[in-house]
Protein backbone atom coordinates (compact mmCIF):
# COMPACT_ATOMS: atom_id res chain seq x y z
CA UNK A 1 0.00 0.00 0.00
CA UNK A 2 1.19 3.48 -0.81
CA UNK A 3 1.03 6.45 1.14
CA UNK A 4 -1.57 8.07 -1.70
CA UNK A 5 -3.49 5.02 -0.92
CA UNK A 6 -4.02 5.75 3.07
CA UNK A 7 -6.98 7.25 4.25
CA UNK A 8 -6.64 11.15 4.88
CA UNK A 9 -6.17 10.52 8.20
CA UNK A 10 -3.72 8.23 8.34
CA UNK A 11 -0.86 10.03 5.61
CA UNK A 12 1.51 11.88 7.90
CA UNK A 13 1.33 15.16 6.35
CA UNK A 14 -2.13 15.55 6.37
CA UNK A 15 -2.47 14.22 10.14
CA UNK A 16 0.29 16.82 10.97
CA UNK A 17 -1.73 19.85 9.73
CA UNK A 18 -5.06 18.38 11.13
CA UNK A 19 -4.09 17.18 14.25
CA UNK A 20 -0.39 18.96 15.05
CA UNK A 21 2.86 17.76 15.03
CA UNK A 22 2.70 16.20 18.49
CA UNK A 23 -0.01 13.85 17.10
CA UNK A 24 2.20 11.75 15.61
CA UNK A 25 4.27 9.03 16.37
CA UNK A 26 8.26 8.87 15.88
CA UNK A 27 7.28 6.61 12.85
CA UNK A 28 5.15 9.27 11.52
CA UNK A 29 7.18 12.22 12.03
CA UNK A 30 11.01 10.14 10.68
CA UNK A 31 8.58 9.70 7.79
CA UNK A 32 7.78 13.10 6.92
CA UNK A 33 11.45 13.53 7.29
CA UNK A 34 12.00 10.61 4.45
CA UNK A 35 9.68 12.10 2.17
CA UNK A 36 9.26 8.99 0.45
CA UNK A 37 10.16 5.04 0.97
CA UNK A 38 11.15 2.64 -1.93
CA UNK A 39 10.35 -0.30 -4.16
CA UNK A 40 7.52 -1.72 -2.10
CA UNK A 41 7.81 0.09 0.54
CA UNK A 42 6.30 3.46 2.05
CA UNK A 43 8.01 6.34 3.97
CA UNK A 44 6.08 5.04 6.39
CA UNK A 45 7.52 1.14 6.25
CA UNK A 46 10.98 2.56 5.86
CA UNK A 47 10.62 4.84 8.80
CA UNK A 48 9.37 1.75 11.00
CA UNK A 49 11.75 -0.25 9.81
CA UNK A 50 14.77 2.23 10.38
CA UNK A 51 13.61 2.86 14.16
CA UNK A 52 13.68 -0.76 14.46
CA UNK A 53 17.02 -1.88 13.09
CA UNK A 54 18.92 1.31 15.51
CA UNK A 55 16.15 0.39 18.37
CA UNK A 56 15.63 4.15 18.20
CA UNK A 57 15.89 7.39 17.43
CA UNK A 58 18.62 8.37 19.47
CA UNK A 59 20.90 5.71 17.96
CA UNK A 60 19.26 6.10 14.25
CA UNK A 61 20.35 9.74 14.28
CA UNK A 62 23.99 9.61 15.35
CA UNK A 63 24.97 6.63 13.11
CA UNK A 64 27.90 7.25 10.45
CA UNK A 65 26.75 8.07 7.04
CA UNK A 66 28.24 5.55 5.75
CA UNK A 67 26.22 2.49 7.66
CA UNK A 68 22.74 4.54 6.61
CA UNK A 69 23.34 4.46 2.76
CA UNK A 70 24.27 0.62 3.59
CA UNK A 71 20.47 -0.15 3.89
CA UNK A 72 18.43 0.08 1.08
CA UNK A 73 16.47 2.50 -0.06
CA UNK A 74 18.82 5.29 2.12
CA UNK A 75 20.22 7.05 -0.55
CA UNK A 76 22.48 10.14 0.48
CA UNK A 77 19.50 12.65 0.76
CA UNK A 78 18.02 10.26 3.10
CA UNK A 79 21.34 10.05 4.95
CA UNK A 80 21.63 13.55 5.10
CA UNK A 81 17.95 14.62 6.55
CA UNK A 82 18.68 12.12 8.92
CA UNK A 83 22.41 13.39 10.25
CA UNK A 84 20.81 17.08 9.78
CA UNK A 85 17.89 15.59 12.78
CA UNK A 86 20.04 14.73 15.49
CA UNK A 87 22.25 17.71 14.47
CA UNK A 88 19.47 19.87 15.03
CA UNK A 89 18.15 17.76 18.41
CA UNK A 90 21.82 18.09 19.62
CA UNK A 91 21.31 21.95 19.35
CA UNK A 92 18.48 22.49 20.56
CA UNK A 93 19.30 20.43 23.80
CA UNK A 94 22.36 22.31 24.10
CA UNK A 95 20.61 25.61 23.19
CA UNK A 96 17.58 25.25 26.11
CA UNK A 97 20.31 23.69 28.70
CA UNK A 98 22.36 27.03 28.78
CA UNK A 99 20.19 29.93 27.37
CA UNK A 100 19.29 31.65 30.53
CA UNK A 101 21.66 30.07 33.12
CA UNK A 102 23.44 32.63 35.42
CA UNK A 103 27.15 32.76 35.06
CA UNK A 104 28.47 33.17 38.72
CA UNK A 105 31.70 31.52 38.50
CA UNK A 106 34.53 30.31 35.80
CA UNK A 107 33.21 26.21 36.97
CA UNK A 108 29.73 27.64 35.59
CA UNK A 109 31.05 28.41 32.29
CA UNK A 110 33.14 25.53 31.95
CA UNK A 111 29.90 23.45 32.58
CA UNK A 112 27.79 24.94 30.15
CA UNK A 113 30.68 24.22 27.13
CA UNK A 114 32.48 20.90 27.79
CA UNK A 115 30.19 19.43 25.62
CA UNK A 116 30.88 21.97 22.53
CA UNK A 117 34.45 20.71 22.69
CA UNK A 118 34.66 17.01 22.98
CA UNK A 119 36.25 15.19 20.12
CA UNK A 120 37.51 18.43 18.55
CA UNK A 121 41.14 18.53 17.01
CA UNK A 122 41.62 21.98 16.61
CA UNK A 123 40.98 24.91 18.36
CA UNK A 124 37.55 26.93 18.50
CA UNK A 125 36.54 29.93 19.78
CA UNK A 126 33.27 30.54 21.67
CA UNK A 127 31.72 33.77 22.42
CA UNK A 128 29.14 33.34 25.51
CA UNK A 129 26.74 36.64 25.21
CA UNK A 130 25.80 37.88 28.86
CA UNK A 131 22.67 40.32 29.89
CA UNK A 132 22.68 42.65 33.07
CA UNK A 133 21.86 39.78 35.43
CA UNK A 134 24.71 37.61 34.11
CA UNK A 135 22.23 35.22 32.16
CA UNK A 136 23.51 33.71 29.19
CA UNK A 137 22.13 35.07 26.08
CA UNK A 138 23.78 32.82 23.35
CA UNK A 139 26.90 31.08 22.91
CA UNK A 140 28.23 31.82 18.90
CA UNK A 141 31.44 29.84 17.43
CA UNK A 142 33.39 32.87 16.25
CA UNK A 143 36.64 30.71 14.94
CA UNK A 144 38.15 27.63 13.96
CA UNK A 145 42.41 27.56 14.62
CA UNK A 146 44.94 28.25 16.36
CA UNK A 147 44.23 32.17 18.48
CA UNK A 148 46.33 34.60 16.79
CA UNK A 149 45.89 38.55 16.43
CA UNK A 150 45.93 38.48 12.76
CA UNK A 151 42.73 35.91 13.04
CA UNK A 152 41.25 36.98 15.53
CA UNK A 153 39.61 40.78 15.56
CA UNK A 154 38.04 42.21 18.27
CA UNK A 155 35.40 43.74 15.31
CA UNK A 156 34.08 40.25 14.66
CA UNK A 157 33.01 39.14 18.77
CA UNK A 158 31.41 42.69 19.42
CA UNK A 159 29.63 42.79 16.34
CA UNK A 160 28.12 39.32 17.45
CA UNK A 161 28.08 40.48 20.96
CA UNK A 162 26.02 44.03 19.75
CA UNK A 163 23.40 41.61 17.83
CA UNK A 164 22.54 39.60 20.43
CA UNK A 165 22.27 42.90 23.11
CA UNK A 166 24.97 42.02 25.10
CA UNK A 167 26.10 43.51 28.20
CA UNK A 168 28.95 41.55 29.07
CA UNK A 169 30.81 38.43 27.38
CA UNK A 170 32.69 35.92 27.72
CA UNK A 171 35.23 33.94 25.64
CA UNK A 172 36.31 30.49 25.41
CA UNK A 173 38.21 28.54 23.18
CA UNK A 174 40.14 24.83 23.79
CA UNK A 175 43.72 23.56 23.74
CA UNK A 176 43.50 20.08 21.81
CA UNK A 177 46.99 19.22 23.78
CA UNK A 178 45.14 19.16 26.88
CA UNK A 179 47.14 21.88 28.44
CA UNK A 180 45.14 24.44 29.81
CA UNK A 181 47.64 26.77 30.67
CA UNK A 182 46.49 30.20 28.39
CA UNK A 183 49.70 30.70 25.68
CA UNK A 184 51.36 34.14 25.17
CA UNK A 185 49.26 35.03 21.91
CA UNK A 186 46.26 33.94 23.98
CA UNK A 187 46.79 36.46 26.59
CA UNK A 188 47.91 38.75 23.24
CA UNK A 189 44.60 38.52 22.01
CA UNK A 190 42.62 38.49 25.37
CA UNK A 191 43.88 41.61 26.45
CA UNK A 192 43.34 43.41 23.17
CA UNK A 193 39.68 42.43 23.36
CA UNK A 194 39.12 43.47 27.27
CA UNK A 195 40.63 46.71 25.99
CA UNK A 196 38.46 47.20 23.19
CA UNK A 197 35.29 45.78 25.72
CA UNK A 198 35.98 48.45 27.95
CA UNK A 199 36.06 51.49 25.26
CA UNK A 200 32.50 50.45 23.36
CA UNK A 201 30.81 49.29 27.26
CA UNK A 202 30.94 45.48 26.90
CA UNK A 203 33.58 44.12 29.13
CA UNK A 204 35.36 41.17 28.58
CA UNK A 205 34.16 39.15 32.09
CA UNK A 206 36.86 36.27 31.52
CA UNK A 207 38.18 34.23 29.05
CA UNK A 208 38.53 30.46 29.96
CA UNK A 209 40.80 28.28 27.69
CA UNK A 210 39.62 24.74 28.49
CA UNK A 211 40.55 20.84 27.82
CA UNK A 212 38.56 17.92 28.00
CA UNK A 213 39.14 17.99 31.95
CA UNK A 214 40.16 21.44 32.89
CA UNK A 215 39.89 24.97 32.61
CA UNK A 216 42.10 27.90 33.21
CA UNK A 217 40.27 31.51 33.93
CA UNK A 218 42.16 34.30 32.97
CA UNK A 219 40.26 36.24 35.09
CA UNK A 220 41.27 33.84 37.80
CA UNK A 221 45.40 34.96 36.71
CA UNK A 222 44.52 38.34 36.55
CA UNK A 223 45.81 38.09 32.68
CA UNK A 224 42.93 40.71 31.53
CA UNK A 225 44.34 43.88 32.66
Amino acid sequence: MKIKDLQKEEKPREKLVDKGPEALTNTELLSIILRSGGVDCTSTDLARNLINKFSGLDKLVYTDITQLMDIPNIGIAKATGILALGELAKRLTIENNIKGSVIKKPQDVFDSVKKEFSGKQEEHLYLISLDRKNKILSKDLISKGTLTETLIHPREIFKKALTKNASSIILVHNHPSEESCPSLEDVKVTKRIAKTGIEIGIPLMDHLVVTKTEFTSMKAQNLLN
